[in-house]
């Protein structure tokens, strides 16, 4: 037998095909989703999806969606924070994040929630939609969250003291760092002060229990011409005023009721042009309910205090965008 024999012979027994045989079916290129550019009407809002709650970032004028985070909650009571760089975000669910009339019925009554109810906290990866619930503090209940310029993520929490030679509260400052809270700081409080007597409350970044305040300072509204245009409006019901408040381009003549030294934002409001009082299109609330009012740019946006919900978008005197389903609504930061 030939050396060359065996070499021969596994020649043959390797079956002939075509050369582009090999090369399978051709493969198929995914079109890349479309880069989603935030303008100045662009909101961020939290919006039921079937049996969860879809965190989103959307833009009314042009309609472009993009979903930030699937979370596996009812969207009730929802609040969100977001990290300076736009990375993370952090979303909690509380009984706290609904939203109340100052006196009466309100418009939108909320839904009580349920006996199984139960507070909540997530933390988002922006980019990817990678969503990871975290605990709650250990101490009082979490009321305020938000990340720090390092991007920590935040808490506040309030504890009532039960001994009663103490102070009635304090008011706890936590870092979530390394998989637990870690307290950095606590101090005594009471109920008008809340969390406000921690330092590190002005570290807190964007975040939606903030823009959805009610509270504003008042300016005096000294045009008697307005005021009589404003007097057949004026309720009696809660106690207020009317007074005058300016954001971006807008003028607004709105009923305010006292809270401290500043006054509660109601849903009794007109838009100011050129001395007349004009109704805003499409606005249903009324005086018994406490609003947030925001502006960025050209657009001026109006929902409930507290829950964000019921939005409602101006540009001028054209109403852009409104929604029943959607919470926590905010502009989102340019």
């Amino acid at each position: 037998m030939s050396p060359g024999f065996p070499l021969l012979a596994s020649l043959l027994l390797v079956p002939l095909t075509p050369a582009h045989a090999e090369e399978g079916p051709p493969s198929r290129t995914e079109p890349a989703a479309p880069v989603f550019r935030a303008t100045g009407s662009t909101v961020s809002l939290l919006e039921p999806a079937g049996e969860g709650c879809e965190w989103a970032r959307f833009d009314p004028v042009s309609a472009a969606r993009q979903v930030l985070a699937k979370l596996a909650v009812d969207c009730q009571g929802g609040a969100t924070a977001l990290s300076r760089d736009g990375k993370r975000g952090a979303a909690r669910f509380w009984r706290g994040g609904v939203s109340a009339p100052v006196v009466g019925r309100p418009t939108f009554p909320e839904k009580f929630p349920s006996p199984a109810f139960r507070d909540r906290l997530f933390l988002v990866e922006l980019a990817t939609g990678a969503v990871e619930e975290l605990p709650l503090p250990p101490l009082g209940e979490l009321i305020e969250f938000g990340f720090d310029a390092g991007g920590r993520l935040l808490g506040l929490s309030m504890q009532k003291v039960t001994d009663g030679a103490g102070p009635p509260l304090m008011a706890h400052a936590f870092a979530f760092q390394d998989g637990a809270w870690t307290r950095l700081d606590s101090k005594a409080t009471d109920e008008s002060s809340g969390t406000g007597v921690l330092a590190l409350r002005k570290q807190l970044g964007e975040r939606s229990n903030r823009v959805l305040d009610p509270r504003f300072a008042p300016k005096e509204l000294d045009d008697d011409v307005l005021l009589d245009q404003l007097y057949q409006l004026t309720p009696e019901q809660p106690d207020g005023e009317w007074t005058s408040l300016e954001r971006g381009g807008y003028t607004l003549a709105l009923w305010g009721t006292p809270f401290g030294d500043e006054l509660l934002a109601t849903g009794l409001l007109r838009r100011v042009e050129k001395g007349k009082a004009v109704p805003l299109p499409g606005h249903t609330f009324r005086e018994n309910d406490l609003v947030s009012l925001q502006v960025q740019g050209p657009f001026l946006l109006i929902s409930l205090a507290d829950s964000g919900g019921h939005p409602r978008l101006y540009r001028g005197r054209k109403l852009v965008w409104s929604s029943e389903g959607a919470r926590a609504v905010t502009f989102w930061p340019k």
